[in-house]
């Protein structure tokens, strides 16, 4: 076993202002680029509930990336992966790197990474997709063999997940991860005020040659949308993500600003298969019934097939492994026949939670009030704050309005949220004929197969299950001193690239 070695982090009892609205002249010989980000709840790789993007791309290194532009698997800390039949894997490591508080970088820290998804007093968000991990053996430093109990030919995609940041085996993140979180990545932390700002430094023996290129990354965490856009505008930050559609509008007005999109995410609208009233499909296809695709773009200040998108199965629209299903077209007689069977021939009412706060949301939910409303439907509209939505009711209502990314491999996606063991089961869907076929779209070799599977996964879904999907533009809001902007498909920021004027 290792020892524990010291990482000294600077937490200072200074003003939460500290470095706060200074801009470029507190040091015209540093490139300090700010950031405003959603107010965090857990940040330690593993627990992370998705929030504080910037900040924890900017502190961890991940054994794979992608390709911010053609989304192709690049190599990070890993330099090569291979594999004969899907189920035995050779990683081979990057040689030469250090952790921020100066340990190396080996074999054994991507096998505590592992394994560690295995801890049952942890509670690991990927411990299900890593419950297949037979052994992971390290035969050299920079070696790592790993055996699954199943065949799993897209399993390097995995290690691209948000949550599988590669940790040191040497450091205790029981204990320090909230407070002075360590890695390899392109930025050093050197104060964290939790809930309100962090200030990281550039990695000086940073592995990757040039990078970072910024001096300094500032991160602000601001509760609401509205206040990080009014921070950019007065120039006290420069970049805001997830931005809405009339944020758009109103800063391309105002010039000095550029709004980029990186890619689509989702908005779901999950309806509970296992409590009332949408535990009957009847309830579940009436509800589809009175949906306008183009309506909700229009809500969303976007075109439908263009801008925004729409399906009722969880795969979107721009993946090659989406299986086109015709419309079923807004028939609000045909919702009400299917309320009456279901034993509604008065309508019924449904609580609707979302995040108030999060692009899309408060005018996707308001429009599908008014869609269904005709077809007897009264949503009970229920808007808190994301921070609130996600930890208080998020997962248990019987209907919910949630943001999702886009996971680089949809059985990602499909083994988190649609399998009936799935640890962000939000549907609460419980079929085991999906089941049997996310499990088989993950494990089966032949890509033709594969895809046949994930025809047969999205026609039932389009008949008999528990969410709508409504695909919108992921916005980031930038200064126009920015550049080199890059954020691929798994949602982690590479800030390592950006500069500023």
């Amino acid at each position: 076993m290792k020892r524990l070695l010291p990482f000294v982090v600077l937490l200072t009892a200074a003003s939460t202002l500290l470095f706060a609205g200074g801009g470029q002249e507190e040091a015209e010989d540093k490139m300090v680029i700010r950031v405003a980000e959603q107010v965090p709840n857990l940040i330690t790789p593993g627990s992370w509930d998705g929030q504080a993007f910037s900040l924890n791309s900017s502190i961890y290194d991940y054994l794979i990336e992608l390709d911010a532009d053609t989304g192709e698997l690049v190599p990070s800390l890993a330099t090569a992966w291979k594999t004969e039949d899907g189920k035995v894997w050779t990683i081979t490591l990057r040689e030469g790197v250090t952790f921020h508080d100066g340990s190396d970088f080996t074999a054994e820290d991507v096998r505590f990474t592992l394994e560690r998804t295995q801890d049952p007093d942890l509670g690991h968000l990927k411990a299900q997709d890593f419950s297949i991990l037979e052994s992971v053996e390290t035969p050299d430093d920079y070696t790592v063999e790993i055996t699954l109990s199943e065949n799993y030919p897209t399993f390097p995609y995995l290690f691209t997940d948000y949550n599988m940041a590669i940790l040191s085996s040497e450091y205790d993140y029981g204990i320090m991860g909230e407070s002075a979180p360590m890695g390899t990545g392109p930025f050093v932390m050197e104060q964290l005020i939790p809930k309100e700002s962090a200030l990281l430094s550039a990695n000086e023996n940073y592995w990757a040659q040039g990078l970072p290129k910024a001096d300094e990354l500032r991160i602000y965490f601001v509760p609401d949308i509205d206040s990080s856009v009014s921070l950019l505008e007065a120039g006290e930050v420069d970049i805001v993500p997830q931005i809405s559609p009339i944020i758009k509008t109103r800063l391309e007005g105002l010039g000095g600003f550029n709004v980029v999109s990186p890619y689509q995410e989702s908005r779901f609208v999950a309806l509970a298969a296992d409590r009332e009233p949408f535990d009957d499909n009847d309830v579940r296809l009436a509800f589809k019934y009175t949906m306008d695709p183009e309506i909700l773009a229009k809500a969303s200040q976007g075109v439908y097939g263009e801008s925004i998108f729409y399906n009722e199965t969880p795969i979107v629209n721009a993946l090659a492994q989406y299986h086109e299903i015709p419309f079923r077209g807004r028939d609000i007689e045909r919702a009400k026949e299917l309320l009456a069977d279901a034993g509604y021939p008065d309508g019924l009412t449904v609580e609707l939670f979302y995040a108030s706060d999060h692009p899309y949301g408060a005018e996707l939910a308001q429009t599908m009030k008014e869609l269904a409303a005709p077809a007897g439907f009264e949503l009970d509209l229920k808007g808190f704050p994301r921070d609130i939505y996600l930890s208080q009711h998020w997962m248990n209502a019987p209907m919910l309005l949630t943001g999702w990314g886009v996971r680089t491999d949809p059985s990602m996606l499909l083994m988190l949220a649609f399998h009936s063991e799935g640890p962000w089961n939000e549907s609460h869907i419980d079929n085991p004929r999906v089941d049997e076929l996310i499990e088989s779209i993950r494990g089966e070799i032949d890509s033709e197969q594969r895809m046949e599977y994930y025809a047969e996964l999205q026609e039932i879904f389009h008949e008999e299950g528990t969410v709508i999907n409504v695909q919108v533009p992921y916005l980031v809001a930038l200064s126009n001193a920015v550049t080199d902007y890059r954020q691929p498909l798994t949602m982690l920021p590479q800030l390592e690239y950006a500069t500023i004027e």
